[in-house]
């Protein structure tokens, strides 16, 4: 089941990178602050992954507030545009991938979301494992119940695991991991709820 929700998911990136380059590309509204909260606990040389970068529109940002970002994804378009942009990306699948490390914090921003909650647990252990002591994880899921396919935006399916904020927390604490910061908010392009969090 979950190499199956895995592969299909990524299909859609695959062959959507078109679609999904039509994102509003303004970092702004919950999203902006969760991002600058992040950004606030490190130190200005500090290494950051970022998982699941599609089009670079996050990474972009946190370069332009002068941090080093390693920019990544799992789907080869999105890597092969991001280097049409001028830009070093690497490909990334944070579920079969060594991640490296260690960082200060590693980013993924609306990438956990694709994930059953198995395979959530299997990529927190190793999010955790490639952090230096004291590293934080900053990432967003949407708020909901319960998980479905969707070919919103891309018309390819994709799997949504949507997440309440009691489970995400309970979740978090049984990986080994201590929440600074969790917030319900907008990202600014669309009237979705996030829940965005630091841990």
């Amino acid at each position: 089941m979950d190499e199956d929700v895995n592969k299909v998911t990524l299909e859609a990136y695959e062959n959507g990178l078109e679609q999904y380059n039509s994102t509003d590309m303004s970092v702004a509204g919950g999203m902006k602050t969760w991002i600058d909260a992040s950004l606030a606990i490190l130190s200005p040389d500090a290494r950051i992954l970022e998982i699941g970068s599609a089009h670079g529109r996050d990474g972009f940002y946190m370069e332009s507030k002068g941090f080093t970002v390693t920019i990544t994804d799992a789907a080869h378009s999105f890597v092969k545009y991001l280097r049409t942009q001028r830009h070093e990306a690497s490909m990334l699948n944070v579920v079969t991938d060594d991640l490296g490390g260690p960082y200060d914090m590693v980013f993924a921003n609306a990438v956990l979301l694709h994930f059953t909650v198995e395979k959530t647990i299997h990529v927190l252990g190793k999010i955790k494992d490639s952090l230096k002591p004291g590293g934080i994880f900053s990432f967003s899921v949407k708020v909901g119940k319960g998980a479905k396919w969707t070919k919103v935006k891309l018309n390819h399916k994709r799997y949504y695991r949507y997440w309440e904020e009691q489970p995400l927390r309970q979740l978090l604490t049984d990986a080994g991991f201590e929440i600074s910061y969790l917030k319900k908010g907008q990202t600014g392009v669309n009237n979705n709820g996030w829940l965005f969090v630091i841990a």
